[in-house]
């Protein structure tokens, strides 16, 4: 088996485990008594506003360097929506990712793939053939990923609205920073947050404008886009979540989730920064008047990141907020909150970002060891042996 097979099992899994937790969600949701939701209205127009290259032209002096690369070939946009990860495996260059195992007397892993190979049907390998590889179906367009980032150095990727910060587990510096062009696929196709950019961005959008249903007539695809941003060491302490109703701030959410004791402090001190950036900044240039918006205010703060615009909808995480709290509270506050994790919240509210998408520690590091894959891979046969005895038992 080889590294990018083991690496589709994480994928998979990861994405099972989110579906199972969503059922069991449903389900206890509709057995208990709940507040009904504020509804929140987003319009197709306000999604496309946030795409990244609809506002990067108006904030460009506050945001990190990035390259937008659009129209994105129909093959690739494939090959992100297939299911597993086929890794290109150029003669011309070397990767981690896709370069061999070497046999030697403590390694027998050679022997044991060249075993699994042969046991293959015919039809997995047609299976096989027939999906999407980046050097066969979109060459150019590799070469040009490749180039970009031996232009910008180490890269961080999104697409038009989501970066794929759920899918770091892949990496093994678990970030989102690509050194190398596969590092760029394996974020990319491990996302579910990416996954929602291609099939699901305009799901929740209501608003019978005409112009929307002019859109609606000719398309309802966007045009994607691929967005590389030049790496640089973020702290995550000092990232926050900006949400903004009627041109004004009704709330400000600590977006890492972990408790830093400095914070308190200087609160008063984010605030009228962000009261300003907020209201000289973004909201003169920004089309909408409803959004959320990260930023970052590094050290010694005296500037503030623009790094993303998120729709005001329901789909953008509230973080330490509900979206019924931030709505219900607007109209009654003449201020906001900039709510912080407290000491004695920990292990108690406050869940880690993305959980619901992360995987044991023992599968990561069965990717780079070729005698824990082999030990993986046999229990999870006799696994699926026990499942499908059971399963004969109970006919």
């Amino acid at each position: 088996m080889c590294k990018s097979c083991v690496l589709n099992f994480h994928y998979h899994n990861s994405k099972y485990q989110k579906t199972q937790n969503n059922i069991e969600s449903k389900s206890k949701m509709a057995s208990q008594d709940y507040t009904p939701l504020t509804n929140i209205s987003v319009t197709k127009s306000q999604i496309s506003n946030c795409s990244f290259s609809k506002w990067y032209p108006l904030f460009k002096s506050h945001i990190p360097k990035a390259m937008i690369i659009k129209p994105l070939p129909n093959e690739f946009i494939q090959y992100l929506e297939q299911d597993g990860i086929i890794l290109p495996n150029e003669d011309s260059s070397t990767s981690f990712y896709t370069q061999g195992i070497t046999n030697d007397d403590e390694n027998e892993y050679s022997d044991w793939e060249e075993q699994a190979a042969n046991d293959e049907s015919s039809s997995e390998q047609e299976q096989e053939n027939e999906r999407v590889d980046p050097l066969v179906h979109f060459p150019e367009f590799h070469n040009k990923l490749k180039s970009a980032i031996d232009e910008l150095g180490s890269v961080t990727p999104k697409l038009n609205w989501s970066a794929p910060r759920d899918a770091t587990w892949i990496l093994p510096n678990n970030t989102m920073k690509c050194n190398e062009v596969n590092e760029l696929y394996l974020l990319l196709n491990a996302s579910n947050y990416i996954m929602h950019d291609l099939q699901n961005a305009f799901d929740e959008c209501t608003g019978k404008e005409e112009e929307e249903e002019e859109e609606r007539r000719k398309s309802n695809t966007p045009e994607f886009e691929l967005i590389l941003r030049k790496w640089f060491d973020i702290n995550p302490a000092l990232e926050f979540r900006v949400f903004v109703q009627n041109g004004k701030i009704i709330g400000i959410s600590q977006r890492d989730l972990n408790y830093y004791d400095y914070l308190d402090a200087l609160s008063d001190q984010f605030k009228d920064m962000l009261d300003g950036f907020v209201k000289d900044v973004i909201v003169p240039k920004f089309p909408d008047k409803d959004f959320v918006v990260d930023v970052y205010i590094p050290r010694p703060f005296n500037k503030i990141f623009l790094i993303d615009i998120n729709p005001f909808a329901r789909k953008t995480d509230p973080l330490l907020f509900s979206w019924n709290e931030l709505i219900e509270s607007s109209g009654d506050k003449k201020d906001y909150e900039l709510r912080l994790v407290k000491e004695n919240n920990v292990g108690r509210f406050v869940s880690k970002e993305h959980s619901e998408n992360q995987v044991p520690k023992d599968l990561i590091d069965a990717a780079l060891d070729p005698q824990a894959i082999k030990e993986l891979t046999e229990k999870w046969k006799e696994l699926l042996s026990r499942q499908e005895k059971d399963e004969e038992n109970k006919l």
